[in-house]
């Protein structure tokens, strides 16, 4: 049997198995009043933390480092769904097997799509498919903060205190999004013109070529599902030669080994890991969307010979560390 199709089989089993089970089980008694939501990306299981903060418990599907484009949902993952107050994902044909998941387990739920605040004019197409990777455009996330946080206040309901905390880490971390926003536009500014050339391992970054003015190209395309010809491979190189571009640049979620080729066969150096469907491990520094956006502009400016500095925008108080709300 192909992979799709077990995966297929696999999905149809779980969504009814699931389904059934949601049915007649309800949210586990926690004894506190949080709402159970879950996220289906780490930067959208960040996002809710920050929004959050104390009146949400936030259960993420895809673990740190996994790759959203093929994951495939077990029955955990099932089970998390049916007992969920609401589901955070971000659409846009990012999620896969697991938007079916999403929408067909048992019970009902609210399902906050991040991707639909963003206008269909400014949607990124390759080909005719829509580029979900939208979280590189740091002003396209100030949209999706937007849009969760509104969801998240929907859900709150007649809870003032957590629709007033909500409200106001929005604005906070809106706050903190546009001086990221400039702060990303200053340093990729400094990179000479010539070599503002972007070579990774898939097609991520769109969004963030358009949005600082550098050139993107790929050696897969949208979704690593799709997998790249030696031609592809062979284009690449050629492009590496024909720009001079000085390195190459694996990914965290993406097997490295069509780009180390590239690598070897120019010359160029390879740079990263950049974080592109995941944030980083806890120890990183780019376990949260902020951070992870600082670690790759570090990578990606350092290895174009542009100037790097730190980022001293409003700083990002992680829920946790709050203390009342006069935080």
């Amino acid at each position: 049997m192909g992979k799709r199709k077990y995966a297929a089989v696999l999905l149809v089993a779980l969504v009814a198995a699931f389904g059934l089970w949601g049915c007649d089980s309800n949210n586990p008694t926690t004894g506190d009043d949080k709402l159970d939501v879950v996220a289906t990306t780490t930067m959208l299981e960040d996002l809710v933390e920050q929004l959050g903060g104390e009146h949400v418990r936030v259960h993420g599907l895809v673990s740190v480092g996994a790759d959203p484009h093929v994951y495939q949902p077990t029955p955990g993952d099932a089970r998390l769904v049916a007992e969920s107050d609401a589901v955070v994902m971000n659409g846009l044909l990012l999620e896969g097997w697991m938007e079916s998941l999403v929408r067909n387990a048992g019970g009902e739920r609210p399902i906050i799509v991040g991707g639909d605040a963003i206008d269909e004019g400014g949607l990124i197409r390759v080909e005719g498919a829509i580029d979900p990777h939208v979280w590189f455009d740091v002003s396209m996330w100030r949209k999706v903060n937007e849009e969760v946080a509104q969801g998240l206040v929907e859900l709150a309901g007649d809870d003032e205190e957590a629709v007033e905390y909500i409200r106001r880490r929005q604005a906070e971390y809106d706050a903190t999004l546009a001086e990221l926003d400039e702060w990303v536009t200053a340093r990729m500014a400094t990179v000479p013109e010539g070599r503002r050339v972007l070579i990774t391992s898939h097609d991520a970054f769109n969004y963030f070529g358009r949005a600082y003015d550098v050139r993107v190209e790929a050696v897969q395309g949208l979704s690593t599902e799709q997998e790249a010809s030696q031609r592809d491979v062979i284009n690449v190189i050629e492009l590496v030669h024909e720009t001079e571009a000085p390195a190459v640049f694996t990914e965290t979620s993406v097997n490295p080994d069509l780009i180390e080729q590239v690598a070897r066969e120019t010359g160029a150096a390879r740079v990263g890991p950049l974080y592109s469907d995941s944030v980083g491990p806890e120890d990183s520094g780019a376990h949260t969307y902020v951070g992870m956006v600082q670690a790759n502009v570090k990578i990606i400016t350092e290895a174009l010979g542009g100037d790097y500095e730190e980022f001293a925008g409003v700083p990002v108080v992680a829920p946790e560390a709050e203390e009342g709300d006069d935080a």
